[in-house]
């Protein structure tokens, strides 16, 4: 799993001119780019890298800086990630089930908001030695980001409690099936003394029931 920078779905979009310039102007100005990879920091928002027409390369801007064509009024970063990176390990995964589906997610200010699915990034933190190890193993706490093109042009990052996948031929429910509760398990085979494998050295092991 990739430390600290990851791969991407390569995303052509426009950067706006104001984070190019340290938010002092250029707040009406839009430029072609190509996100290309993403770099996770524990306590920090996902960060995105990024490729302009004119060769410049840009390392680790907010998904805030981005949107899908000129003119997008821009949403306060807030409103578009609800929670930092949970270590500097993560994984990008393009879900061929989640593919292109339409998605809808819960802002903070508790508005419905409208898109459609890119990936998803996740993380885990595979140090043992690592105190500082954040939520990423804690299965209570731990959370996922679905990156999520806004109908409205912006992009977002939001958890699998926050949102919402809409799939014609399967998701046909309306309204909620069961209140869900947060799973504060860690599931393990090998955590009690009911069993064991046999003494010796075969193959095909015997296992004894305790």
């Amino acid at each position: 799993m990739p430390e600290l920078n990851a791969n991407i779905p390569a995303i052509e979009c426009y950067v706006r001119g104001n984070y190019l310039r340290d938010q002092v102007d250029s707040h009406d100005q839009y430029f072609p780019c190509m996100i290309f990879g993403v770099a996770s920091m524990q306590g920090r928002s996902p960060l995105f890298h990024f490729l302009m027409e004119d060769g410049g390369v840009w390392w680790r801007m907010p998904i805030s800086a981005f949107c899908s064509k000129p003119g997008v009024p821009e949403v306060d970063i807030h409103d578009l990630v609800l929670w930092n990176s949970f270590s500097s390990q993560v994984s990008v995964t393009e879900f061929e089930a989640m593919r292109h589906m339409r998605m809808t997610y819960v802002a903070r200010s508790g508005e419905f908001v409208n898109g459609k699915y890119l990936f998803t990034l996740d993380w885990h933190s595979p140090d043992a030695n690592l105190i500082n190890a954040g939520f990423s193993e804690n299965p209570g706490q731990h959370k996922c980001g679905h990156m999520i093109l806004r109908n409205d042009g912006n992009f977002a990052i939001q958890p699998n409690n926050r949102v919402r996948l809409f799939d014609p031929s399967f998701t046909t429910k309306d309204g909620t099936l069961i209140e869900r509760l947060i799973n504060t398990r860690l599931w393990d085979v090998e955590d009690a003394d009911k069993w064991r494998t046999s003494d010796d050295d075969r193959y095909e092991y015997g296992i004894e029931t305790k």
